[in-house]
């Protein structure tokens, strides 16, 4: 399983989807329902798991053909009253069951399990998927005690399950770290999220992962300022010489963060540094292009290393991750294959 919640982890939703149904991955997994039907309408025919479904909005899942998820007596409740209401008595539905082994996010927790099972047992045409729980630290050593400790709850409580119905039971527990760390729980399935892009703790792993997201944009014009002028709002950005600055057209309204102007900041033209100069503005920043030779329409390199992208993160005292998924929707998005 590949996630793609999240604006597709800032790539966009459906041309990921798309490329990563050509590229044969089994299964795709997003945060809500609406993400579940944009990808659905877009065409793309895999299994699509909705890992924290609108309670009122479960007829969407049975019309868009997706795969909720159960994580509460409640969710399970409604999910049996949504079925009940389409009065298919001989339609299969099916479902995913999450167990709380630890993360305390979602999740059944063990002293639920029975019921679950009889609630299931009592409505035969509702067919369990998936098991599958999250583990918390993964990523983190120093916490390995506690994710031993977690899958062998996991293991503990989806075997209780499974021993329960004759049919097959897909098991999946692990995310990007975990499926480096911990081979040993693999299961059935693992749930690749941000190691799509290159990032894991393993060092030696991480160091045979390549990028696979640049950010782009473009010169919108070129000025020369006198010395002692100032830039942008607030007027934070002073020139120290004649200065030459280029206006590209993103700001933070496109997910490059206001902490990164006043040359906090340094993107790439023709291969030179060009540090941010001034307060990065809504749609726009501005950067000091005097030791560059470029013109207009020149592309401006915000970032395409993995490296660019973790100093980013320590910029912003943020992870990977937020970085990511912070580039806006109106951001072009481009696939292309080696």
């Amino acid at each position: 399983m590949v996630m793609v919640k999240a604006y597709g982890y800032g790539l966009g939703p459906l041309g990921l989807s798309q490329f990563l149904e050509k590229n044969e991955v089994d299964y795709l997994g997003v945060a809500n329902i609406l993400e579940g039907v944009e990808i659905r309408k877009s065409g793309v025919q895999l299994p699509i798991m909705v890992m924290k479904p609108e309670l009122k909005s479960f007829d969407l899942i049975l019309k868009h053909q997706l795969s909720p998820v159960l994580f509460s007596i409640h969710s399970l409740l409604a999910y049996i009253k949504a079925i009940e209401e389409q009065n298919q008595t001989n339609q299969e539905f099916v479902v995913n069951l999450k167990i709380d082994t630890g993360m305390h996010r979602l999740g059944f927790h063990e002293e639920e399990i029975e019921k679950v099972i009889f609630l299931i047992k009592k409505h035969p045409n509702i067919k369990i998927e998936s098991i599958f729980s999250h583990l918390a630290a993964t990523d983190e050593p120093q916490h390995d005690d506690f994710t031993r400790t977690q899958i062998d709850l996991f293991e503990k409580l989806s075997t209780k399950i499974t021993s329960q119905f004759t049919y097959q039971i897909t098991r999946h527990l692990l995310n990007s770290n975990g499926i480096v760390r911990f081979p040993e729980a693999q299961y059935d399935m693992v749930r690749l999220g941000i190691g799509l892009f290159g990032f894991v703790t393993d060092k030696e792993i991480e160091s045979q992962l390549k990028n696979t997201i640049s950010l782009k944009t473009k010169i919108a014009q070129i000025l020369t300022i006198k010395e002692n002028e100032t830039i942008g709002y607030g007027r934070n950005g002073i020139t120290s010489r004649n200065t030459k600055i280029a206006t590209v057209p993103l700001g933070y309204a496109d997910g490059f963060s206001r902490k990164l102007g006043n040359g906090n900041w340094v993107m790439k033209i023709n291969g030179k540094p060009a540090p941010t100069i001034g307060n990065v503005c809504m749609d726009m920043t501005m950067i000091d292009v005097s030791d560059i030779n470029c013109n207009e329409d020149d592309v401006a390199v915000v970032f395409d290393t993995k490296e660019d992208i973790l100093k980013m993160a320590n910029q912003l005292d943020t992870i990977p991750y937020e970085v990511l998924t912070s580039i806006s929707p109106r951001v072009k998005r481009e696939f292309t294959e080696d």
